[in-house]
Order: C-alpha cells, then structure tokens, then sequence
C-alpha cells in the first residue's frame, strides 16, 4: 500500500519525523516497542467484543468508544456474514479454497511470525471463522484505524498529554518530582512544534476521503451482495445520525466512530 510506503520512508526511516523528535525514533528503540508490542497483540484484542470483555469494561457509564464500536462491528459482522454466507454454502467450500487458506497462512506467518499464542488463526475451518475473520479486517482497517488515528492532535497538541520525548529520564522515588523537574523534563520547543505538526497531518481527512460502506469501483454486480451493500449504507446511516444527536447534548462531543467520517480503509 501507498500509504505504507510513505510511512516507511518520511516516519520511520533514518532520516524521517519520528528519528528526529520522537524518543523512539532509534532503530534499537523501535525494535525493543515493537517486540513487546507484538506480545501484547492478539486476536480477541483486535475483535471490540471479546477485548472489552477480556478488559471488563462492559459497564462502564460514558464510554462512547465502546458503544459506537460495539454497534459498528455488529452491522459489519451482519453485512459480511450476508456476503461471504452466498458465496461460501458450506464448511466444506471454505476448506477447498486454496486461494483463502494461502491467504490466512501468509497472515499468520508474515504478519505474526507464526505465534499460535496471539490467536491468529493459520486456516480456516467453518465459514463463522471466516465471518469473523473478516469483520476484523475491516473493523481494525477503518474504525479501530479512526478511533486511534484522527484524535492524535484534539489531544496531543496539548504535548504535555502526549510528549513526543522526554529531555530527562523518569523519575524512580516518588515525591522527588518538582514543578521545575516537570517542565525540564518535557520536550524543547522545536521538538514540540515538529510533533504538533505530525500529529495535525495525522489526523486530517484524506483528500480522496471514501466513507465507511461507500464503494466507488462496484465490484459486485449480482443480485445478493448489491441488496447487501445497500442495507449496509441504511445500517451506517442510521447510527450515524443517532450518534449525531446523542453527541448534542455532550460537552465533548466523541465524533471518531461516526460512519459518515470514518475511512472505508486506512487511507492517512
């Protein structure tokens, strides 16, 4: 993906943004988060559903990311269920597929470097695995992707929430801390002016914004998943003006999981 590419090259190469403000910007620092990122990374924490039970956060009162979220991977799941359910009668269709089990092998392999411990499934068994697996895919590439990506700068220009670096190691006795240690320890300006401005470019709508549901190139033409895609927009529509009007009467308004200003896929 294009987008990745540029990543690569103006975020995380040598001479990129995050080499040059960003504490972890090194190429040891970037190894060692990434490593222990990876252990973190499963596959009951990328579906909304089993990660905020496994977190026991079913109850907590005026958690938007959770209800909005919840809602959107639920309407997925029924629009892709739909879908796939034509194309694939049986359990027996989704073993023979040679193309789709190449697929999730090279997910798992490459992707999870073959750790059975995150989850990830290394085939698929039953068309439900597949349902599932793919309601994943497009809840993680569109609204986890605009739940974490387009509030980087509503809360981390105020660096302080958010420093891109530290100028002094972490304190490691409590009550030693000063006003004075507080402030030395945050970073200079430049380096706050130059992550302000990442996290700004970050969070700006594509210029070729495609919202969640919309699908400009047409790829199906039969009867089934036209009627599917057409239910689908209904589905994001609505929750989209129910979350409209819940977020009026909200002193800060949670927009990030709003069909109508989510991404179809990562495209910033």
């Amino acid at each position: 993906m294009h987008i990745n590419l540029l990543a690569r090259k103006l975020l995380i190469s040598k001479e990129g943004v995050f080499t040059k403000y960003a504490a972890s910007g090194c190429k040891e620092t970037k190894k060692t988060i990434l490593t222990r990122s990876l252990t973190s990374v499963t596959y009951s924490s990328l579906c909304i559903p089993d990660d905020i039970a496994e977190r026991g956060l079913e109850d907590i009162p005026n958690f938007y990311y959770r209800d909005d979220g919840l809602q959107l991977w639920d309407i997925i799941f029924r629009f892709v269920k739909g879908v796939l359910s034509s194309y694939y009668k049986d359990d027996a269709a989704v073993q023979k597929d040679s193309e789709l089990q190449k697929w999730i092998g090279d997910i798992f392999k490459y992707g999870f470097l073959s750790q059975a411990s995150t989850g990830i499934p290394h085939q698929f068994d039953a068309v439900d695995d597949l349902i599932k697996f793919v309601t994943m895919v497009m809840f993680t590439c569109s609204c986890q992707h605009g739940a974490v990506n387009t509030g980087q700068y509503d809360y981390g220009a105020w660096m302080p929430n958010n420093p891109t670096s530290l100028q002094l190691p972490p304190p490691t006795t409590k009550g030693t801390t000063t006003e004075a240690t507080l402030l030395e320890t945050l970073p200079d300006v430049n380096t706050t002016v130059n992550g302000m401005a990442v996290m700004w470019l970050l969070s700006q709508q594509s210029s070729d914004f495609v919202p969640l549901g919309q699908y400009p190139q047409e790829h199906f033409f039969e009867e089934t998943p036209c009627k599917l895609i057409t239910k689908y927009q209904g589905e994001l529509k609505k929750l989209s003006a129910a979350i409209e009007v819940r977020n009026q009467s909200l002193d800060v308004k949670y927009t990030y999981l709003d069909p109508a200003k989510l991404e179809n896929s990562v495209a910033i």
